[in-house]
């Protein structure tokens, strides 16, 4: 009924992308990966991921014979005579040897200064540095095995022209010839197997393996028996571990005890795989290597596993019988004895029953058989005659033995006495409530129901409830143990029921634990979870766990202790776990190392020291503990004291870790792992991050700003000095403007209140006078006055209105006009537009420009005197007044001038010294243009001044 008795073990592909399906070596370095060589090429495992390893100049993917030298460099070869080395992540061309192998894969070792290489040409030295060859034995090279300092070397020699077939130890320059090989037919597959006391001889001949062993110390050479199970097998390897020797075939490994020069097979695995290679990591963890099958991992050999043949029996119950035998209850009305794993019984009940529960009676060698659903029977192990019980035991949750007559039954509805259970009727009802366990202690009789546990005496049946802090205690599953009870509860974890006391382990290491079923055994407790299989000492209070990376990837339920070996039992499967010390593994951690290192998302060289910049913050590592499963057991842990100084976990199965938007400061980066069934963490190597300030968060930015500060004060002072210093330069420019101006007005006025035009003046109000005018003097005389007054009061002011201007400019023409005895026509023409009132212009500022127009230009005209005065607005919110006289010109003037009167007139010249001022001192921009005036035939016609200036 049950087959493939394997080791528990992971097909690498079902756990991972394995690349390949043909491997030839595997190989643990001393970091920890796993290399494998195979047909696809080289390959390095670190528990995650795989990275392979080629090289441009490879003939061929397919690589062989991984080795490590005392530098952990791996090396390894292919057929066509290239050796090859992966160093800092990438694989190295060593050697081509192409015309020294002729195509055949040939054998190395790695010596202390120089590859040794084993052909069918010779045996060659190749120096590491130089790679020098130096040949050191002639002939043909089939196989090779090295141990220590010795190589062992099987060699056709022709000898008298015979070719001869020898095996030669050679050790340094020596060789030693251990003895010729005898064979009538033909040799086959020769191997060398070198080991610590023994060293193996293999060849095929005649459809047999032969198998001849060399002792190390004399060199003696005894052919050996070989085993009838590795007669017709190809062996692709011989091993050695824990004194035993695995012959890797076509048929999986035999495993062998060879004592007093014999073989004894132990056992033999994987029997449909053909092994190439095994290799056991730093964990105990055992990796085969198969030519067609991957690659299979067994976390624990101790661990067995058999699964049910039939795939449609599934196991429904199991019951301990005497030492290592039990019985186990199928859904299809089936009893099946097992010794172990082997079954050397089985029983059919009739019709095909659903079994729930089976309970063993020792003393009365009885089995009953409770079904679910309304049957029972009990079956006499005696002679194996079934018994229907009709309902007595059926839907049992719970059987136990009270005496020699006495038998306890719980069902999902009661629990019952039976008094002489299989001869006799007679029951008594203990309880009315469903029944999860029960167990017999020092005559008492103690029930779990499903609102609370009970203690009975056996004499008269007496309860009483058992409380923990006044609540009824809820039990899923009991078991004695050295006088003591021990409670699998629902809320308060493990407790155990002594002396009429309820108490905690102190240390209760099961109290956020859901427990599925606990059993005694001995001092130990052996208790199941959904997450594995614990063994409580419960003298030391210690517990040891197996879980997944044991090799159990199931939850575990039901269970049973026997004299040897625990048995949990599947629906279709059984694992068998011996009790002793080989079951329990010492899981260390393998060094966690960093993987990578992102900034600002961008991948770096990963280095211990980091300086960067304020906004390079933003740090990502990736990092790995190299093992089998890692990520489903390793447990990982991070802490950055500058942010907190407690350690912080990471998730399973989690390899990263991230510090987003970093502030600037000196980060150290602390990272630890650790197996969960380990018990010590192993550390990376720490790492620091120095995130610099922003420009302006540092000291000479701070010094730059101070000083800028400081300068800017310097210099705000020194302006306001300086502004201080040019306005009382200003306000003493403006009272030598004011008074300098005050002077033109003087000026000004002076040439305005000319003699000649007073003395005109007066005579005109003489002539009035005379003429017996007396209205017209008397006017003439009060607009005389008011020009005057008009004067003297113009003449204090700096700035009047236009219209105050027009207004003294009117009634100054009014009385030249008399002078010039109407024979002046002028007009004054002003701009609607103009706000006359409100524009203002410098003091008395027109009127020399008009004087000059009458008296140099019109005066020495005869008649058809014209003068035009026009004010009007233009471009850019100027004011435009234009003087145009038709008299004879500025050049005509020039002429009739006595020689002494050749300069400018006073007026004219206190003008342009205002009109400098207003602009360079003033800043008010005023332009004065006089254009000469022509007629058509180029004679002088008159002049014309334009004022111009910003109202």
């Amino acid at each position: 009924m049950v087959v493939a008795q394997d080791p528990v073990f992971e097909h690498l592909a079902n756990i991972s992308n394995l690349p390949d399906v043909e491997f030839y070596d595997i190989l643990e370095d001393h970091n920890h990966y796993i290399w494998f060589a195979a047909d696809k090429g080289l390959f390095r495992y670190d528990g995650n991921t795989y990275q392979r390893y080629s090289h441009p100049n490879q003939k061929a993917n397919s690589l062989f014979q991984l080795k490590e030298d005392d530098d952990g460099t791996i090396w390894c070869n292919n057929i066509y005579g290239q050796l090859f080395y992966a160093e800092n992540d990438q694989l190295h061309l060593f050697l081509d040897a192409s015309q020294l192998v002729k195509g055949q894969l040939a054998a190395y070792t790695i010596l202390e200064n120089d590859i040794r290489l084993f052909t069918i040409t010779g045996i060659y030295d190749v120096n590491k540095i130089t790679k020098k060859i130096t040949k050191i034995f002639e002939g043909l090279c089939i196989s090779n095995a090295n141990s220590h300092d010795s190589n062992y070397v099987l060699t056709i020699n022709e000898e008298a022209g015979l070719n001869k077939n020898c095996i030669y130890k050679i050790e340094g320059d020596h060789r030693t010839k251990i003895f010729d090989i005898e064979s009538l037919g033909l040799i086959q597959s020769p191997k060398l197997f070198a080991f610590k006391n023994e060293v193996f001889f293999t060849y095929k001949s005649d459809d047999k393996n032969i198998i001849y062993l060399t002792n190390r110390v004399d060199n003696s050479v005894v052919k050996l028996e070989t085993p009838p199970q590795l007669n017709n097998k190809i062996l692709y390897n011989l091993l050695s571990f824990d004194n035993d020797y695995w012959f890797l075939t076509t048929a999986g490994i035999f495993v062998y005890e060879f004592k007093d020069q014999v073989f004894n097979l132990k056992e033999q695995l994987f029997n449909t795989e053909s092994i190439t290679d095994v290799e056991i990591d730093y964990n105990n963890n055992y990796w085969f290597a198969t030519l067609d099958n991957g690659v299979f991992v067994s976390p624990n050999l101790n661990i067995r596993r058999a699964d049910l043949a039939s795939t449609k029996s599934k196991i429904t119950a199991s019951c301990a019988l005497q030492d290592n035998q039990y019985v186990l209850g199928t859904n299809d009305g089936k009893l099946l004895f097992y010794d172990k794993l082997q079954c050397f019984k089985t029983l059919q009940l009739p019709g095909e029953k659903i079994i729930g529960n089976l309970f063993h009676d020792a003393q009365q060698q009885r089995l009953i058989v409770s079904i679910n659903a309304s049957e029972s029977f009990v079956v006499n192990l005696k002679n194996n005659k079934i018994t229907d019980a009709i309902n007595k035991f059926s839907v049992a949750k719970t059987i136990s033995k009270l005496n020699d007559t006495l038998l306890f039954y719980g069902n999902y509805k009661e629990g019952i006495v039976y008094n002489n259970p299989y001869n006799s009727k007679e029951k008594k009802s203990l309880r009315s409530s469903r029944v999860k366990a029960s167990v017999v202690d020092n005559d008492k009789l103690f029930v779990s129901y499903i609102d609370g546990l009970f203690q009975y005496d056996l004499n008269s049946f007496s309860s009483k409830g058992i409380q923990f802090k006044g609540h009824n205690l809820l039990v899923n599953a009991m078991s004695t143990s050295n006088k003591a009870i021990w409670l699998a509860t629902q809320h308060n974890g493990l407790m155990k029921f002594e002396n009429n006391t309820l108490m905690q382990p102190s240390a209760n290491l099961f109290k956020n634990l859901q427990i599925n079923t606990l059993k005694s055994d001995g001092d130990f407790l052996w208790i199941s979870t959904d997450s594995g299989l614990y063994q409580y000492n419960t003298i030391t209070k210690t517990s040891r766990f197996l879980n997944g990376q044991d090799g159990l990837n199931t939850a575990i339920n039901d269970f049973l202790v026997l004299k040897d070996v625990i048995i949990l039992s599947l629906p279709q499967s059984l694992y068998a776990l011996p009790k002793g010390e080989g079951l329990f593994k010492n899981f260390k951690t393998s060094k966690v190392e960093v993987k990578a290192v992102h900034i600002n998302d961008r991948d770096t060289l990963v280095q211990s020291y980091y300086k960067l910049p304020y906004d390079l913050n933003k740090i990502t590592l990736e990092f790995n503990s190299n093992g089998f499963q890692t990520n489903k057991n390793v447990k990982y842990q991070y802490r950055v004291q500058q942010l907190d100084t407690a350690w912080q976990s990471i998730p399973l199965n989690t390899n990263v870790v991230n510090f987003n938007s970093l502030a600037s400061g000196t980060y150290n980066v602390e990272l630890k792992a650790k197996n969960v069934s380990a018990e010590n963490a192993v550390f990376a190597t720490p790492m620091t991050f120095v995130i610099t300030k922003p420009f302006w968060e540092t000291w000479w930015f701070y010094a730059i700003i101070l000083f800028v500060i400081f300068g800017l004060i310097w210099l705000y002072f020194k302006w306001r000095l300086k502004q201080k210093e040019e306005q009382r330069i200003s306000e003493i420019d403006k009272i030598l403007i004011d008074k300098k101006i005050t002077n033109l007005r003087l000026e000004n006025l002076r040439s305005q209140m000319n003699p000649h035009f007073i003395f005109n003046a007066l005579n005109s109000i003489q002539d009035y006078i005379v003429s017996n005018e007396r209205e017209l003097a008397s006017s003439y005389l009060v607009k005389f006055s008011r020009l005057i007054r008009m004067y003297l009061d113009y003449s204090q002011q700096n700035e009047i209105t236009l219209q105050e201007e027009l207004n003294a400019l009117k009634l100054y023409l009014e009385l030249e006009k008399v002078r010039f005895e109407e024979e002046l026509e002028y007009q004054i023409h002003i701009d609607h537009q103009l706000k006359t009132q409100q524009i203002k212009v410098p003091s008395l500022f027109v009127q020399p420009y008009v004087e000059n127009a009458l008296k140099h230009g019109l005066l020495h005209k005869l008649n058809d005197r014209q003068l035009k005065v026009e004010a009007k607005i233009i471009e850019n919110n100027n004011l435009q007044i234009t003087i145009e006289d038709n008299g004879i010109g500025r050049t005509q003037s020039e002429k009739l001038k006595r020689p002494n009167q050749q300069h400018k007139p006073f007026a004219t010249k206190a003008n342009e010294e205002r009109v400098y001022l207003y602009k360079n001192k003033l800043k008010r921009n005023i332009t004065i243009a006089i254009e000469d005036l022509y007629d058509e035939n180029q004679i002088a016609s008159g002049t014309k001044v334009v004022i111009t200036m910003p109202i």
